[in-house]
């Protein structure tokens, strides 16, 4: 039996709307990782630990914002499906 176009829909907007929650997460944990504070730090290391972050709260910034387009994207797909799915069921034709 065929998926409906209306359940791809539904199917891909889940996928999509997981993809943004796990997407900013390993740029995450590497920034918690990277702050943690080093027992008697040299100036070097505090230097080269200040870069880290920074480099890391960039990447954060950037697979945010692909998460929130993504999460736009499966919300979207979602109430096209909620609303396919409603309109096939009222309609007494199909």
């Amino acid at each position: 039996m065929a998926m409906s176009r209306a359940r791809w829909t539904a199917a891909a907007g889940t996928l999509l709307l997981v993809a943004a929650c796990v997407l900013p997460c390993g740029p995450l944990a590497d920034y918690i990782g990277n702050s943690m504070p080093y027992p008697d730090p040299t100036d070097k290391l505090l230097q080269q630990q200040a870069a880290q972050a920074a480099a890391i709260e960039r990447q954060l910034v950037i697979r945010a914002s692909i998460a929130a387009v993504l999460a736009i994207l499966g919300l979207a797909a979602l109430i096209y499906a909620r609303r396919r799915n409603r309109s096939r069921k009222t309609d007494p034709k199909t």
